[in-house]
């Protein structure tokens, strides 16, 4: 038994430590903005992570600086996501493909230009590129692709640069970033899953408390007063999920795109009140059970009253009987708020609100594997540590 306390722990501390970790790994800012559409434009789009595209042939992100003749060799499989011109403003960049054919682009005057933002009218015109073909396709894509059959073309690309005397940086943007990947608006994926975990995990030990709080108080409560035994009868036969979205209906605003808007503090209080009939009804099963008892009877007739009678004998099971019934509460609190938030109703990003961004990129035909892979992890270390470490609790109090 205290072996798989001490694997419970040290597997509970790891998960802690990696946590502590990957919030490092990131800036607060990144996990304010994840809902900015404009906080990410700079990152690609639909990006595999790095350590990916190191084991495939997708193609990396590289910067090039120069004056001149700038060259760029292409030799993946895909084609780059982006072609971005700094302190570039006002030159004439003349671009000449492996093919051999040329393309003239007269860049704006902005510190910062996307080729595929600026470019495509010139690329589709130049190439003499149908417009059925052209269509939906970004002017990096043209750029990379073959005339006929707009297959991937691979080769070295000359950037003159005229116009300028400064030194020109370009990057070409690969299809690789950060751990986890970019979404279709660049959002980083990494900073995605780390603001769910924290939430869902927040709210999990607010409500998972609450519940043990709120529990043993209205379970020993029930024992002595018929009014709150009859509140609690109410909770514990409540259908809990109609309830639930009517009152965070009622209590709740709507914000953008139909989403719903819960403060974390209405939240919580609605799912413990709902949640809490069955543990609370345990406790008062325990209490009952335990002013049957006879030296329970022998310290009344010696002149005991009820609170010291529910600190010397009731608390010690109904406390003993909690601890262990700790790790039923956090998985469940954990299915439930990962629920809820796969259907738009918990506060902020958790693990399934995440889950319906996953889904919206297409993880249902095999994209982004890696992050469903991670979450189960987590999920099942969690509840394995919280077990090992739960079955040795009771003998503690013995």
């Amino acid at each position: 038994m205290k072996v798989k306390r001490k694997a419970g722990l040290i597997t509970l501390a790891f998960l802690i430590a990696f946590i502590t970790i990957a919030n490092i790994s990131i800036k607060s800012e990144d996990i304010k903005n994840w809902n900015n559409a404009n906080y990410w434009s700079e990152n690609p789009k639909s990006a595999y992570p790095i350590w990916f595209c190191y084991i495939t042939d997708k193609t990396r992100t590289t910067e090039l600086i120069g004056e001149g003749n700038i060259i760029y060799v292409h030799k993946f499989e895909d084609r780059p996501n982006d072609v971005i011109f700094y302190n570039a403003s006002g030159a004439v960049v003349t671009i000449v493909r492996p093919d051999g054919r040329i393309i003239k682009l007269r860049l704006p005057k902005k510190e910062e230009i996307s080729l595929n933002i600026y470019g495509k009218y010139s690329i589709v015109s130049q190439l003499n590129i149908p417009p059925q073909k052209a269509a939906l396709k970004t002017a990096t894509f043209l750029l990379f692709s073959s005339y006929k059959d707009l297959e991937v073309l691979k080769g070295k690309y000359i950037f003159k640069i005229n116009g300028t005397n400064k030194t020109i940086r370009i990057v070409i943007k690969g299809n690789c970033y950060g751990i986890f990947g970019t979404d279709k608006y660049g959002r980083d994926m990494w900073v995605g899953f780390i603001a769910g975990t924290n939430n869902t995990i927040l709210l999990t030990l607010l409500i998972g408390g609450s519940m043990l709080i709120f529990g043993i108080i209205i379970g020993i409560a029930s024992a002595y007063n018929k009014l709150i035994d009859f509140i609690l009868e109410v909770i514990a036969s409540t259908p809990m999920l109609p309830f639930f979205m009517i009152l965070v209906w009622l209590v709740s605003t709507q914000g953008i795109g139909y989403n719903v808007n819960i403060s974390t503090i209405d939240f919580v209080l609605i799912l413990t009140i709902l949640s809490v009939g069955r543990f609370a009804k345990s406790i008062k099963s325990i209490t009952l059970k335990e002013r049957a008892m006879e030296y329970t009877k022998a310290s009344i007739s010696l002149g005991a009253d009820e609170n010291w009678i529910i600190r010397r004998h009731i608390l010690k099971p109904v406390l003993e009987f909690s601890l262990r019934h700790v790790t039923f509460i956090i998985a469940k609190t954990i299915s439930l708020v990962s629920i809820l938030g796969f259907f738009g109703l918990s506060p902020g990003v958790n693990w399934g609100s995440y889950m319906i961004e996953l889904m919206r990129e297409g993880v249902l035909y095999g994209n982004y594997w890696w992050i469903v892979l991670t979450l189960v992890l987590m999920m099942g270390v969690l509840s394995l540590s919280l077990a090992l470490i739960s079955e040795r609790l009771p003998e503690s109090y013995g």
